[in-house]
């Protein structure tokens, strides 16, 4: 049975339409991923189901609460990061915004829950350092932490990947995995595909709607890679097949090209090729 449930959802910021009549359900224990460029509706859809921001017309629930009359309940439920970081306080330890945060939502040996979830993130060390003096990988793994205190059972995460070192981002999206293991449902708003989990639900939004809705897999599966060189002192790019790396790289050589890169190819670029 569907715990995210949108109906007919739409919502528009003065003259701009951020969701145009949206339709979508998650089901218990999905690892959902919302893609999509700059403005395409994304974040503004999260927002909707946490109840942050309210819908102009349609209806969401999400674990049979209402979103927008019984979201004081809901909060109770559900965990919500946001790749700012104002929700921290930064004069304070990790330790203590997690003790704060546990108070607020009166969980029982908050402090044993906060020191388990700092050792888990690997921020024991840094417990009684000022959030001030944290990295952003740090902030991020701090602003996870939060919100999971008190043990929800969904978790709605927006940007949390964006500007990580690599060593960060393994280590928030493999502890998400093991979330998504124990049977917390992940709804991830996210630019960076290429390090999650292939069994995700990838969901990609345009202009204020839901254009696909598939597999994640299906579109890892698919093997390009992007090939940088400098011929001649001008730079060009191009996306060509893993099968036939070898002869493009090959014949970049023969014709004198210069600090030649290879990339995989970012997923996003290959459903924009593909839409």
């Amino acid at each position: 049975m569907p715990i995210v449930k949108i109906r007919n959802v739409s919502k528009r910021f003065g003259d701009v339409v951020a969701l145009r009549n949206i339709d979508l359900e998650i089901e218990q224990g999905e690892f959902v991923v919302i893609a999509g460029e700059n403005g395409s509706g994304k974040s503004t859809l999260l927002k909707i189901m946490t109840g942050l921001l309210i819908p102009d017309n349609g209806e969401v629930t999400v674990l049979g609460f209402d979103v927008v009359e019984e979201w004081k309940e809901l909060a109770k439920h559900i965990g919500v990061a946001l790749a700012n970081e104002r929700s921290l306080y930064w004069k304070l330890t990790g330790m203590e915004n997690l003790e704060i945060f546990g108070g607020i939502y009166g969980v029982r040996d908050a402090k044993k829950k906060a020191l388990a979830l700092l050792e888990r993130l690997d921020l024991i060390d840094v417990k009684d350092m000022l959030v001030e003096n944290y990295s952003t990988g740090m902030r991020r793994k701090l602003l996870l932490a939060k919100s999971l205190i008190h043990s929800p059972k969904i978790l709605f995460l927006d940007e949390i990947l964006n500007g990580l070192d690599p060593k960060s981002m393994i280590e928030i999206v493999s502890f998400l995995e093991e979330l998504n293991r124990d049977g917390i449902t992940i709804v991830l708003v996210s630019h960076i595909l290429h390090s999650l989990p292939s069994n995700s639900r990838l969901i990609v939004m345009k202009d204020g709607k839901i254009i696909l809705d598939d597999a994640l897999r299906n579109f890892k599966n698919m093997k390009t890679v992007k090939v940088k060189a400098v011929i001649g002192g001008e730079k060009i790019e191009k996306t060509v097949d893993e099968s036939e790396l070898t002869k493009v790289i090959k014949e970049l050589t023969e014709v004198g090209a210069e600090n030649i890169m290879i990339e995989r190819d970012d997923l996003y670029a290959i459903l924009r090729r593909i839409l």
